[in-house]
């Protein structure tokens, strides 16, 4: 019975995704993640939401509505539809369904269509982060007749890790980001100015640079740059050229919010080579303590072992004004109790 269970279930797998690759999925999010987060913002949609629905509806923008309509979540003429039209066929023949310009006017329409019918008014009771809430929503708004719908958009979220579109909504609203787009996005795309650096020290003193070789090398779908682990926050590595800027956009986030996780202010140079996280750093490690050596800094610490300065300062006492000096002792960790330490030593 299980093994029957099993087979079912990968024959479904496989149904899903039997009109367009991965690397088709991989292309379309890329391509429109953009709009969807803008979407979010401006109708309060889950970007991921809002992808996943495309990605079914118009089977990765590859179906005859998408490419001949533009229309990429399979919306029907309905009664008070004055546009243009084109007809597929359907759950039944020759089905009319409305007809774009282009792309983003079928975003936007996909989103009035949720916020002008009542059915889906209890969607936006929901909390704008809770993807699995909005697709099993949607479903029993009867947005679609597929009985796994919300089950469908769900995977799809999980395997393509498409809810990071909402986490950078959410990240971009905190840091005021939509509020001044215009500049904003000047801010990301100004490169920094060059400057002569030693590539082992700046003005904080002793900068890390990561042995990769040392480190577990993971997939990160938002991004082209090789990606790794650190006390399991994700890291890349500077290079040559690179600028916080630079590295925010081929990660899909802010500088500031790149600069945020690194404790780095603006105007801080990028030396080549160091370590940049992606995603906040940890509260703690596994490692109990750190000996500072000559020329080595709280940022050096942080950094090397993917804790927040601030976890650091406060496991130590420690304030802005504190001096701390090479030999001192810096704590990192919780030290785990003695007696299981002693009970599970290794004779």
């Amino acid at each position: 019975m299980k093994k029957t269970l099993l087979i079912i279930f990968l024959f479904g797998v496989c149904r899903i995704y039997a009109q367009y690759t991965e690397n088709d999925i991989r292309n379309y999010i890329e391509q429109y993640k953009e709009l969807a987060i803008s979407k979010m913002y401006q109708f309060k949609i889950p970007a991921s939401i809002t992808i996943a629905q495309g990605i079914f509806e118009s089977a990765c923008g590859t179906s005859r509505l998408a490419k001949e309509g533009n229309n990429h979540f399979g919306i029907k003429c309905h009664k008070e539809w004055t546009g243009d039209t084109i007809k597929v066929d359907d759950d039944a023949l020759q089905e009319c369904f409305r007809k774009y310009t282009n792309v983003e006017e079928s975003f936007d329409d996909h989103s009035n269509f949720l916020i002008s019918r009542p059915r889906y008014s209890n969607l936006f009771t929901l909390e704008i982060m809770d993807y699995k809430a909005w697709a099993k929503g949607l479903k029993s708004a009867g947005y679609a007749t597929n009985p796994n719908y919300a089950e469908r958009l769900i995977s799809l979220i999980e395997r393509f890790n498409i809810a990071k579109l909402d986490t950078i909504y959410q990240e971009r609203l905190e840091s005021g980001w939509f509020e001044q787009p215009n500049l904003a996005i000047a801010d990301e795309m100004k490169e920094e100015p060059k400057t002569e650096v030693n590539l082992l020290k700046d003005k904080d003193g002793v900068v890390f640079i990561p042995d990769l070789s040392q480190y577990k090398k993971v997939n990160y779908p938002f991004s082209n740059r090789p990606t790794y682990e650190n006390n399991k926050v994700l890291f890349v590595k500077a290079k040559n050229g690179d600028t916080y800027a630079k590295i925010a956009r081929d990660v899909q986030a802010d500088e500031s919010v790149i600069r945020n996780y690194n404790d780095v202010p603006k105007g801080r140079v990028l030396v080549p080579g160091e370590i940049v996280y992606i995603e906040k750093k940890a509260r703690n490690c596994s490692k109990y303590s750190h000996t500072l050596e000559e020329g080595e800094t709280l940022h050096y610490i942080s950094q090397k072992y993917g804790i927040r300065i601030s976890e650091i300062m406060k496991a130590n006492k420690l304030t802005e004004k504190s001096v701390v000096k090479a030999n001192s002792v810096i704590k990192l960790g919780k030290r785990k109790n003695q007696f299981f330490n002693n009970l599970f030593k290794r004779k």
